[in-house]
């Protein structure tokens, strides 16, 4: 039975062909969303005469109906003035890893995170404890309105499962490692769990699509990259990896092969040959190598408060001047103790003005340079808010977490409302304390914690839970109470720093 979601305020792309128009441009219409399985199949625009009537017409078929091929049984869904949205989309996370939130990480922070923490740490989970964590870190997403994650971690297979036993949606990436870390011993049992899941109907139904995840350049091989390229040409599937996440990566990348790791992924031609290209961090990468990655069309993953905790976050402005793909995640929730995909838009946004305070011009200020030197930080400021204003615009923004990931699966589309896309659909309550008085509702979307006002989340073409009653409709659901409780007995039994 088709499901059809109405509103007078729904986000869809402008339409607008015009080579000058923003790539982002997007404006908030009365539509009608058409949902059969996993699959918007039709998005109608209204027009400007009465709303009831049109849906009404919609919804019975009637001969001049703003939507007339809609069967007259179909399930109704009518949302009045609330806003209909894109479910976000969070293009790198380790879902399992929300198991060590809140610790201090003060110490291991200091040195290379990933090696002295998470690879100790993951040589003990099981493949039930990595679906039991996975399952609690999908809830988490849910709850902040994501539809849909790009993960990579080991057992691959646990971590599909556990994010259909939530109803989230994703990308998993099965880690291949073979010259280092807790995956080094078992990567042909990675490149099998790829195609498994490539092959699985079942998670299909689910929007559960596979990638090819070598972990990095340091942790991989030139043969398992090799055997990682042929997987993904082969299946139309895309890398989803780390690239120079630490200094590290960098200093082994020169000491083996005599380039950085990013110009050695292009001598093996790795970024030529595989079908998509998706690399999280890029911290050390510099202007020439980001326009090396823009021209063989990979795209970069920008995850700022991570990046602060365990290196520094990347320059997003650098990856924008040269061309370059980029959208935004929250890595794992140990790092940055969120899955909140949305709330990594306000430090993208500050960008625009957070670096002033480290130039030389700020430093003269601080010595006692007088007036001349306040004048010249604040002509920083004017300078770099110019620099990054496109960037920060809501929809700007938005697209880093909607439509620009959502369109990096060569197999799937999602973050837009549009005919073919994945049925993610979030639908926000612009009179709750926490989005009122919305006057500009993309603004508010980009700017605000759209989480609590969430009203209700499709995640392909399956309520997550009674639209109303979001929030406690999965807390209180028996799925999430099983869940918890399995994830609490698992972590007891784990010795965690």
């Amino acid at each position: 039975m088709p499901i059809v979601i109405a509103s007078r305020r729904v986000v869809v792309p402008s339409g607008d062909t015009d080579a000058a128009a923003s790539e982002h441009a997007l404006r908030v219409v009365p539509a009608c969303v058409v949902v059969e399985g996993a699959q918007i199949v039709a998005v109608h625009e209204l027009g400007d005469g009465d709303y009831a009537s049109a849906v009404r017409a919609a919804v019975e078929g009637a001969k001049n109906a703003a939507v007339p091929e809609i069967a007259a049984n179909c399930e109704l869904y009518d949302f009045g003035d609330k806003l209909v949205a894109p479910a976000f989309v969070n293009a790198h996370t380790h879902l399992a890893l929300g198991f060590l939130r809140g610790m201090d990480m003060a110490e291991v922070a200091r040195g290379n995170m990933v090696e002295e923490l998470y690879f100790r740490v993951e040589r003990a989970l099981s493949p039930e404890d990595v679906r039991a964590f996975v399952r609690m870190g999908a809830y988490d997403s849910l709850l902040a309105g994501v539809g849909l994650v790009w993960d990579h971690y080991y057992r691959g297979r646990h971590v599909a499962e556990g994010m259909a036993d939530a109803g989230l949606a994703g990308v998993v990436a099965p880690t291949l490692q073979d010259l280092a870390g807790p995956g080094m011993d078992a990567w042909e049992e990675g490149l099998a769990a790829t195609a498994s899941i490539d092959d699985d109907a079942r998670l299909r139904a689910r929007g559960i699509v596979a990638a090819v995840g070598p972990h990095a350049t340091d942790t991989v091989s030139e043969s398992l990259f090799t055997r990682a390229v042929e997987l993904a040409a082969q299946r139309n599937l895309p890398l989803h990896g780390h690239l120079a996440q630490s200094i590290e990566e960098y200093e082994r990348a020169i000491e083996r092969h005599g380039v950085s790791p990013t110009l050695w992924l292009e001598r093996l031609g790795v970024l030529e040959r595989a079908p998509a290209s998706v690399f999280a961090h890029c911290l050390f990468v510099n202007d020439e190598e980001l326009a090396v990655l823009a021209r063989h069309r990979a795209a970069a993953i920008y995850c700022p408060y991570s990046q602060l905790i365990f290196g520094f976050p990347a320059r997003s402005g650098a990856f924008s001047a040269a061309g370059l793909r980029w959208a935004v995640a929250t890595d794992c929730a140990s790092s940055n103790d969120t899955m909140n995909v949305q709330q990594e838009l306000r430090y993208v946004a500050g960008q625009r003005a957070a670096g002033v305070a480290f130039t030389e011009a700020h430093a003269r200020m601080m010595r006692g340079g007088g007036l001349e030197a306040a004048r010249a930080v604040w002509r920083e400021r004017v300078e770099l808010y110019a620099a990054h204003d496109r960037d920060a615009s809501a929809e700007a923004l938005l697209a880093r977490v909607w439509s620009v990931p959502g369109a990096l699966h060569p197999k799937l589309r999602a973050g837009v409302l549009a005919s073919g896309a994945l049925a993610n659909v979030m639908v926000v309550d612009l009179e709750h304390p926490a989005m009122w008085p919305a006057r500009t509702p993309l603004g508010v979307m980009a700017m605000a914690d759209p989480a609590p006002a969430i009203w209700a989340l499709l995640v392909a073409g399956r309520f997550v839970a009674e639209p109303g009653n979001h929030h406690a409709g999965v807390r209180n659901s028996l799925e999430y109470k099983d869940a918890l409780s399995e994830a609490k007995a698992r972590l007891a039994r784990l010795r965690v720093p």
